[in-house]
């Protein structure tokens, strides 16, 4: 380096110096415009009270942000994930979210700008939903209530539909889609959540039962519960078994068995009174009677009226002497202690899940005991949940293009990182490519100088005129002819000086 800086003379060295700071400077100018973060607007028109639930959520989400005014501003990488969320709690509860400028040509009316920004409003809206996961793709459709020229005359309300076209295997959950649809009603003035509908790509309208739709009342909140239990327990599988068998290698499918019949059950219980064996005396009676009859002689029945003559006989004993009988009786009434127990069972019992698990045959050969172990694995896992009614697992070979679709983000992002560590070699080989051509160019001009040198100083030599007069003339003659050369020799001449 020492050799290589002695080359040059003390201004020399001063403008690299000079010029070598301008260029770090610049560097990092350019550098910090380039990467420093843009923020954009994202909701405007909003209350304090707004703007301060608005600003402790994207705190709390650790998302930076900026007031100015009534807006709330993050950076546009993040502008998306921000919508969403904010959407989905429920917030703003005053102002609508809006987007970046736009830009207004010379001579566009207010009809063809109004256009535009609906235009684009509704590009921003699909890209924001879009960003959510599970959703492939989605395109926001508003219609704007015409404005009447009476007063008089019914005006109509803002209307929205949202399309969304959902992953294999994804279902929006109720969250999900009243987020949706706070997004979408927030972005428009007097646009109400009951007056956005979203619709998946088979046609089923998601907004009314939170994905499941054309069904009413109670069994509509029945099957979103059924739904609901089966996707978290599907999911929780899903995400166990691909870090057993790998991504894109299972599928699972999950039927929950759930009643709602609401059982009541009422029973009672006699016992009695705490340290006593019969209960407590309510009513005693207690009744005597007794009784005495006597005897009285006579002849026989109907002699004497009748037949005068004949001779009558006695009866031994006394007379006065009867028989006499008492009888006495007693009861008691106890009552009991009465235990009266009421039960109400919840009317959503979970009877039982059942499960089906299919593994790709076509990745690696599954052994017989593989299969056996993720089946008792599962039968595990779903035993924390409630009853395991079956569980079914087998084998069988996946078709490419679902087993590549199913690596959705993770193979995507595998792409990147390869392309990212190609991109980083490429650049370090094309550095290092630029110093070696360099490097050897300097030596190239080391020794083309020299040799330009002695060439020059033969010609000379052979010539008849002066020196000096043979210098000018050889020099002039190198300039025109090969002004890189005459560069080289002219500062070699420099260097030894």
């Amino acid at each position: 380096m020492a050799p290589f800086l002695n080359r040059f003379s003390a201004k020399q060295k001063r403008n690299i110096a000079i010029t070598f700071v301008a260029g770090i400077a610049c560097l990092v100018a350019i550098l910090w415009i380039l990467l420093r973060p843009h923020y954009v607007t994202i909701m405007s028109g909003l209350s304090n009270k707004s703007l301060g639930q608005v600003q402790t959520k994207l705190e709390a989400l650790k998302i930076p942000n900026e007031i100015n005014g009534s807006s709330v501003l993050v950076p546009k990488s993040q502008a998306n994930t921000a919508r969403v969320q904010l959407a989905t709690a429920g917030l703003p509860q005053s102002g609508y979210i809006g987007y970046s400028s736009i830009q207004s040509k010379f001579g566009m009316t207010q009809d063809q700008f109004n256009i535009q920004v609906l235009n684009l409003l509704q590009e921003s809206l699909g890209q924001t939903i879009q960003s959510i996961n599970g959703i492939n793709g989605a395109q926001v459709h508003i219609v704007m209530p015409q404005k009447q020229l009476f007063v008089s005359q019914n005006t109509s309300t803002a209307e929205a539909s949202v399309f969304v076209q959902l992953s294999p295997g994804t279902e929006l959950s109720s969250a999900q889609v009243a987020g949706i649809q706070q997004l979408v009603a927030h972005s428009v003035k007097g646009l109400t959540t009951q007056s956005v509908s979203v619709v998946d790509q088979n046609g089923v309208t998601l907004s009314n039962s939170g994905g499941v739709g054309n069904v009413s009342g109670a069994s509509t909140g029945e099957m979103g519960i059924r739904s609901k239990l089966e996707q978290q327990l599907q999911q929780q599988l899903q995400s166990e078994l691909t870090t057993i068998v790998g991504s894109g290698n299972a599928v699972v499918s999950v039927h929950a068995n759930v009643s709602f019949n609401q059982v009541k059950s009422t029973s009672k219980q006699y016992q009695p009174a705490p340290g006593q064996k019969t209960g407590l005396v309510a009513s005693q009676q207690t009744t005597s009677s007794s009784s005495k009859s006597t005897n009285q002689s006579g002849g026989a029945a109907g002699q004497s009226s009748s037949n005068p003559n004949l001779p009558t006989y006695g009866t031994s004993g006394n007379g006065s002497n009867g028989a006499q009988s008492t009888k006495r009786g007693s009861t008691i009434n106890y009552d009991n202690n009465v235990k009266k127990t009421t039960t109400v069972q919840d009317p959503m019992q979970i009877q039982g899940y059942n499960v089906g698990v299919v593994l790709n045959a076509s990745d690696k050969q599954i052994t017989t005991q593989e299969i056996a172990q993720i089946k008792q694995f599962v039968s595990t896992t779903v035993a924390g949940k409630g009853a395991v009614n079956s569980v079914f697992v087998s084998k069988m070979p996946f078709h490419p293009s679902t087993a590549t679709s199913s690596l959705g983000n993770g193979g995507q992002s595998k792409t990147l990182l390869w392309a990212a560590i190609g991109g980083g070699v490429l650049l370090v080989g094309a550095g290092v490519l630029l110093y070696r051509r360099r490097k050897n160019k300097e030596e190239v001009n080391e020794t083309i100088a020299p040799q330009a040198l002695q060439d020059l100083e033969e010609q000379l030599e052979q010539a008849g005129v002066s020196p000096d007069e043979q210098m000018k003339r050889q020099l002039a003659k190198l300039a025109k002819q090969k002004p890189d050369e005459f560069a080289n020799l002219v500062r070699t001449w420099l260097v030894s000086d």
